[in-house]
């Protein structure tokens, strides 16, 4: 048995069997992935990594587990390994190469974890239980400690959730997790901290901005998944800082030196995916590497359908809550799309963006 200390849960006690799948190589290359990718570009204290946060992830799942003793131990453990897959800068990668959990499949089947893994459970049967409720469910392990913990290293205000109430009144019922009616309020606390913390901090645009600068990057330099899925930040950047591509080294050094490049458009109105690629192939046929186009996906906040038990029923949030259905009808107000470019470039841009998109 290990102690671990930390300032967001306090000590984290870690059994044998948790011990030796965090020695192993696959888990400590966690500690040099940024759980928020250039976030610390705009917030410079958010510099917690991959490895706090699955600690965190296995304390709160072992937390439900002390009050649901029908819960499988495996539950536990996946939480562990529930992020062992995420690429260098976290999600700022996946729309180059397949979704994190997709990796995360593919390294738990190879190297040293899959033997520690393989002592005591199947690999097939250990697979399943990342996508278990605990773990990657609407209102889960994961997101209970992101939210916290991001907003402690952010700094921000928006991320106090009453945890030890939500897990108190978090209830297994051999199918689904139940929030009891004494968690409501704790859950509804969860869904408006989530849903402040994607301005202020997710959706902040110089991490955006960064990301798309490294994406772009990435994208010239050609770095095939086999080679990308087993990086961390160290050896990303400093294959980027030598490439023999210069379009490469100038992206890489201005992320560094912090000149990103300047927001041309930043809206929160959605356009069909045909303007949108029109708009992409006119940029990239007129100014190449020097301008981006960034279109992230839509919060989506699965929490509005964790059940609830109220009255003797069963039912979904967002059916008890007036508070979580105006969040989520409100969702699209905290979102942005944006056009960024090289600061030299910017004025021809923005006329080329009201071209295409008669604005």
């Amino acid at each position: 048995m290990k102690l671990i200390y930390g300032p967001v849960h306090g000590t984290i006690e870690l059994d044998d069997f948790a011990v030796r799948l965090i020695d192993t190589p696959e888990f400590q290359r966690l500690r040099r992935i940024t759980q928020l990718g250039f976030v610390f570009l705009a917030y410079p204290t958010a510099r917690h990594t991959r490895f706090e946060h699955s600690l965190g992830t296995f304390y709160i799942a072992r937390k439900i587990k002390e009050r649901n003793p029908d819960l499988d131990d495996a539950v536990v453990y996946a939480a562990l390994l529930h992020d062992i897959g995420h690429y260098p800068f976290s999600h700022t990668l996946e729309g180059l190469y397949p979704r994190h959990e997709e990796n995360t499949r593919l390294i738990l089947r190879e190297g040293e974890i899959g033997e520690v893994i393989g002592e005591a459970y199947s690999l097939r049967e250990f697979l399943r239980f990342l996508k278990h409720p605990v773990v990657s469910g609407d209102i889960d392990a994961d997101r209970m400690d992101y939210l916290v913990r991001d907003a402690y290293y952010t700094g921000v205000a928006y991320g106090l959730v009453d945890l030890d109430r939500l897990i108190r009144n978090l209830h297994w019922d051999g199918e689904r997790l139940v929030v009891l009616e004494k968690g409501i309020m704790a859950a509804q606390n969860l869904l408006l901290a989530r849903s402040m913390m994607y301005p202020t901090v997710y959706l902040h645009h110089v991490s955006r901005i960064a990301g798309a600068m490294l994406v772009e990057a990435v994208k010239i330099e050609g770095i095939p998944l086999e080679e990308i899925r087993t990086m961390d930040e160290i050896d990303l950047l400093a294959r980027l800082r030598v490439s023999e591509n210069a379009e490469v080294r100038e992206l890489i050094e201005a992320i560094d030196s912090r000149k990103l490049y300047k927001r041309v458009l930043w809206s929160s109105e959605p356009i069909d995916e045909r303007l949108l690629e029109e708009l992409k192939r006119e940029l990239e046929a007129e100014f190449g590497y020097l301008t981006l186009v960034d279109y992230p996906p839509e919060p989506s906040f699965e929490e509005r359908n964790a059940f609830v038990f109220v009255n003797g029923e069963l039912k979904r949030l967002s059916e008890v809550s007036p508070l979580v259905r105006s969040l989520f009808e409100l969702r699209g107000t905290y979102w942005r799309w944006g056009v960024y470019a090289r600061r030299d470039v910017t004025e021809e841009v923005k006329r080329l963006v009201s071209r295409v998109l008669n604005v």
